[in-house]
């Protein structure tokens, strides 16, 4: 009967035991599994180029997102949820790119942050969205990665990429008074195919000339064919989408072919170490989201600036990194109006009531593009090889190809 008693007495107990921690009753138990608050942390899966070309776009945004992560984690976190990281490296090719999404996934990520490129972040994108989970690109500039090209829980912190045509085709139409334009296109990627666009579309609006239109591509050694349709053209400016190190190389031939109209381009331009292929480079001018050379007109960028150069020693070549500073922001503004939820269609909704949202870069979102159309905009200048900060440009319309 003691036996019986003990036997009856430990059921009783489990029973008890079971009824306790289920987290699924008013405790406050945690319901993470399923994208719920409680105080497991908040897990960002970084399915980024580590390694590769990308590395140099990708690197820098993590460690500005890991600045604003510690400023969180310092102030207790996001809801009451710590924030931490899992990475897995694409190592700049796409074919990887939905490798390292499902491995971060299966490391605990709540949300996966894909590679700083269209391209080369759509695959990971894919793979999140085909598991319910919010996947937040630091700086893919096309308006496809959003549910146009991926889905609804796909979003991009960058300006879209035709946003920097658009501003630069303002730009120099109504402050320079320039009226004849050749563009010229490294159409390997995305991004490059809709800045062209954005500048073309806009241009011919505000009743610009377009003498010419012609393509390369970013392998090319030689881009002497569309030189001499330049040539033949004889605009008053040239504008020119691609990265480097093709950019250097298409700048470095247009200007040693003896063409010296002015050079228009967009944030693939930036930085210091590509212009050593150009001696004294001038009259080359582009839109980016902030200045890197200590002039932006905004404090709170100058401090992140301030804080990267301090802390890695030097700054990178493009301001696009300090899009991850404000990813963090975006996605710790959507946790907090979800109620502590990661759960991927609670934050989109959150998400989509951007506007204009006071992050580190003014942010919009809207139910139909997951990236922002008409962020203010910072027009340099390039002058005997020094590069500066001109003005601020808020482009009025933002040309968007069909179907993108």
């Amino acid at each position: 009967m003691r036996r019986l008693g003990a036997v009856l007495l430990v059921f009783l107990l489990t029973l008890g035991l079971a009824a306790c921690g289920s987290g699924s009753g008013d405790d406050g138990g945690d319901d993470s599994s399923s994208g719920g608050g409680g105080s497991e942390p908040i897990t960002l899966g970084f399915a980024i180029g580590e390694t590769g070309f990308m590395a140099a776009y990708d690197g820098p945004a993590r460690t500005v997102a890991e600045y604003a992560i510690d400023d969180y984690n310092a102030k207790g976190g996001v809801d009451g949820r710590e924030i931490k990281v899992v990475s897995a490296d694409m190592k700049s090719k796409p074919e990887l790119s939905g490798d390292a999404a499902t491995e971060v996934l299966s490391n605990g990520a709540d949300i996966v942050v894909t590679s700083c490129d269209f391209d080369m972040g759509s695959p990971a994108g894919i793979v999140a969205q085909e598991e319910g989970v919010l996947a937040m690109s630091t700086c893919a500039a096309s308006t496809s990665f959003g549910p146009t090209g991926i889905g609804p829980l796909a979003f991009t912190m960058a300006s879209a990429a035709g946003s920097f045509g658009s501003a630069m085709a303002e730009w120099a139409y109504e402050k320079k008074g320039f009226k004849d334009a050749f563009v010229l296109i490294d159409d390997t990627l995305e991004f490059c195919k809709q800045s062209g666009y954005g500048f073309s579309k806009r241009w011919e609006e505000l009743g610009g000339k377009l003498g010419g239109e012609a393509t390369f591509k970013q392998e090319d050694q030689s881009i002497a064919s569309q030189i001499n349709e330049i040539k033949a053209a004889d605009p008053d400016l040239i504008y020119l989408t691609s990265y480097l190190p093709g950019l250097a190389g298409a700048v470095k031939q247009i200007r040693a072919a003896g063409i010296d109209a002015p050079i228009l381009s967009d944030e693939d331009i930036d930085g210091d170490a590509w212009k050593d292929a150009v001696p004294g480079l001038s009259d080359v001018y582009f839109a980016t989201s902030a200045s890197i050379y200590g002039d932006d007109p905004d404090q709170k960028v100058n401090e992140v600036l301030d804080r990267y150069k301090n802390e890695e020693g030097k700054l990178p070549e493009f301001a696009s990194f300090l899009t991850g500073y404000a990813m963090v922001e975006a996605i710790a503004t959507a946790v907090e109006g979800a109620e502590g939820s990661t759960e991927g269609t609670a934050l989109q909704e959150q998400l989509e009531t951007f506007k204009n949202e006071p992050l580190l870069l003014p942010t919009t979102f809207t139910d139909e593009y997951h990236i922002t159309l008409d962020r203010e905009l910072r027009v340099m200048e390039i002058q005997d090889g020094v590069t500066s900060f001109v003005e601020t440009w808020t482009p009025e319309v933002t040309p968007i190809p069909e179907g993108a």
